[in-house]
């Protein structure tokens, strides 16, 4: 997305209840995007032990403006009686939201693909079907392999396949990169009590 943002709403090292908080106030920040016709898609998510809970999820937002998104970022508080341990005392219940930044992906070098040239099959005239003008072409460390064949010529063909390569080259990395952004922000992130700059309350998740 251009302008986007990734947002990470993560229970942290709390117990189970954040891992619930995290559920009902990511919905809650669905409803507050869908409202500002907003757009957004969620990049990854790891679901908690129980139905619905959710340990971290990753939001990708875009955005310009950045200050109806900041009123999100920080410390949320949920407070209500636990609903899996009605004896417990505790009643508030702490997650957090970090921007996270986008990580680059790496180049792939020319010398790490290989092309091969093979007939057109399909439509597009007898002239086609005999001579080898459609590319295949392989990233070799990778093994991602893309082919193209619409175009009237072997260079036509291989620039077409360059650029699906890179596209898939680069898809795949970016994905990566977020999963191991999530699982990184997730295992060190502490969330802090206190000074919630939202907060919720009851199993609705009424704001307050």
């Amino acid at each position: 997305m251009k302008n986007g943002k990734q947002i990470l709403f993560t229970a942290g090292r709390g117990p189970t209840e954040c891992s619930l908080a995290v559920h009902g106030i990511q919905k809650k920040f669905q409803e507050y995007l869908n409202e500002r016709q907003i757009e957004y898609s969620i990049v990854v998510q790891n679901n908690g032990r129980l139905k619905n809970s959710i340990h971290s999820i990753l939001f990708e937002i875009n955005c310009e403006d950045h200050i109806k998104i900041n009123s999100w970022i920080g410390t949320i508080l949920w407070k209500c009686q636990s609903p899996i341990r009605k004896t417990h005392k505790r009643k508030n219940w702490y997650i957090k939201t970090v921007i996270l930044e986008k990580n680059r992906t790496d180049n792939y070098d020319l010398s790490d693909i290989s092309f091969q040239a093979f007939r057109a099959s399909g439509p597009g005239g007898q002239h086609r079907n005999k001579v080898e003008t459609a590319i295949r072409a392989t990233h070799k460390k990778s093994g991602i392999t893309v082919t193209s064949t619409d175009g009237k010529s072997q260079q036509q063909n291989k620039n077409k396949a360059l650029s699906k390569l890179k596209q898939s080259f680069d898809e795949i990395n970016m994905s990566n990169a977020k999963i191991q952004n999530l699982k990184q922000w997730s295992a060190q992130i502490e969330v802090e009590r206190g000074n919630p700059i939202q907060t919720f309350i009851g199993l609705n998740f009424k704001p307050i």
